[in-house]
């Protein structure tokens, strides 16, 4: 779960509302449709180069899908770039969907919607408004 504490700026603490709840985490998916095999993740994953090569070169993933719900701080710096990367150096296409809005006055979440082809361009994007 994704904990933060941006000095000056928002606080989010995903730990506190899953007490006593067990995620295991401890496979990888990879399903099959009729555009390729799809390489299935989750917001906090896209840290985590590894579960991409994982998906990639063990689970012959051809399209990685990542929906996630970045805060507005960690997402202007890290959102596009993280999953650039992610498609660069897996050599896949890289579908990402937020749920950028503000929530209400404690909450914001940034991003848009965007497909990444294997070069790390950005082939497709629906902003956030």
């Amino acid at each position: 779960m994704f904990d933060v504490d941006v000095p000056g700026g928002a606080i989010n603490k995903e730990s506190r509302f899953i007490e006593g709840v067990k995620f295991s985490g401890k496979e990888v998916v990879a399903i099959d449709s009729p555009i390729g095999r799809l390489g299935v993740t989750v917001c906090y994953d896209l840290r985590f180069p590894g579960i991409y090569q994982l998906l990639r070169f063990q689970h012959e993933a051809q399209v990685l899908l990542v929906p996630v719900a970045f805060t507005k701080v960690t997402g202007q710096a890290h959102w596009e770039i993280l999953l650039r990367a992610r498609a660069i150096e897996t050599q896949c296409y890289v579908i990402a969907a937020t749920q950028a809005r503000k929530h209400n006055d404690k909450r914001e979440s940034y991003g848009d919607f965007l497909i990444i082809d294997p070069w790390g361009t950005i082939i497709g994007r629906l902003p956030d408004q």
